[in-house]
């Protein structure tokens, strides 16, 4: 699994679509902050106004585009700067639709300037962590060249406006995973458009530094050492332990702890393992030693981190 896919998947990383809307004439709606999720809109027609706050500069979203607010920010929907702004509780309430998969506000008068969005969010679980999330701006595109140069881009788009308004058989899985690849083609585009030297993303495309963390999230439990995944990266053992510090943040060996942890918090809620076995499966020989990092590393041990857990659950 590549380590993008890896993340992601530990993170249980999903999307869901709340609904596809038709907003007519002079328009705008304040979306409230939610946490630990991605919230996304994509244009299918028309074009809108999105901005973290009245007094920001706005982002224009035309039809195709996609916008994903990664931190779950409250946010600002609108025709323009000057239209009168209620709460998305007061829209949902005003929505003069029966169809339960279809906000409309307007009036019938209005219907020539018409802007139809598909908004959901993809949620992934609190109690996990990565600098993936950590680094993302507050707003994330895929737009103009960028959107135009995957033609299933925009297929992927129809369909899942298409399925979250029906009542077809699969359309809530169906819509969840288009909008999960979606996200993943944001991601794409974040990395390869960025054009700082630093970040998970970024590090992911150097060739010297992403080759180890290939390395690490194939064999997370191998006892790496630094010249280790310096010889994987083809670095020299103190320009590779500088260069990965430089661009993550932390050095090689403690990315590769944090990410046992990660890995063991995931084994911790999915399965019935025992805790020395997990030890052993994300790479401590004692299982003591383990707990005393997971403890340090997130607060509690974990025993009690799974317990918490699926209670939660």
């Amino acid at each position: 699994m590549d380590v993008l896919s890896d993340v992601l998947e530990v993170l249980r990383f999903q999307g869901c679509v709340y609904f596809s809307t038709r907003f007519t004439g002079t328009w705008g709606v304040a979306v409230p902050a939610y946490h630990k999720v991605a919230r996304f809109h994509v244009a299918l027609n028309g074009r809108c106004l999105v901005r973290l706050s009245a007094e920001a500069d706005p982002l224009m979203l035309n039809a195709g585009e996609m916008v994903i607010i990664p931190h779950g920010a409250a946010h600002i929907l609108s025709s323009s700067r000057q239209a009168e702004i209620v709460s998305l509780e007061q829209a949902l309430g005003q929505g003069n639709s029966s169809d339960p998969g279809l906000l409309q506000l307007g009036t019938a008068e209005d219907s020539q300037k018409t802007t139809r969005l598909v908004c959901g969010h993809l949620a992934y679980d609190p109690c996990f962590d990565h600098a993936l999330f950590n680094e993302l701006p507050s707003l994330l595109t895929v737009r103009g060249r960028r959107a135009d140069e995957f033609a299933w881009f925009h297929q992927a788009i129809a369909l899942t406006e298409r399925d979250a308004r029906g009542a077809r058989a699969g359309n809530q899985l169906l819509t969840r995973k288009l909008s999960e690849m979606l996200f993943v083609q944001a991601l794409r585009c974040r990395q390869e458009e960025q054009h700082h030297d630093f970040g998970f993303l970024a590090a992911l495309g150097d060739p010297h530094i992403g080759r180890s963390l290939q390395a690490v999230h194939r064999e997370f439990a191998r006892r790496w050492r630094v010249e280790d995944l310096a010889r994987e990266a083809g670095l020299s053992r103190s320009g590779f332990a500088d260069k990965f510090r430089i661009m993550l943040g932390v050095t090689p060996m403690q990315y590769l702890a944090d990410w046992r942890i990660q890995k063991a918090k995931r084994m911790l809620v999915d399965s019935d393992d025992s805790i020395d076995l997990i030890a052993e499966q994300v790479g401590y020989e004692s299982p003591a030693a383990f707990c005393r990092v997971f403890k340090k590393g997130v607060g509690q041990g974990p025993g009690g981190f799974r317990r918490r857990h699926r209670r939660a659950v």
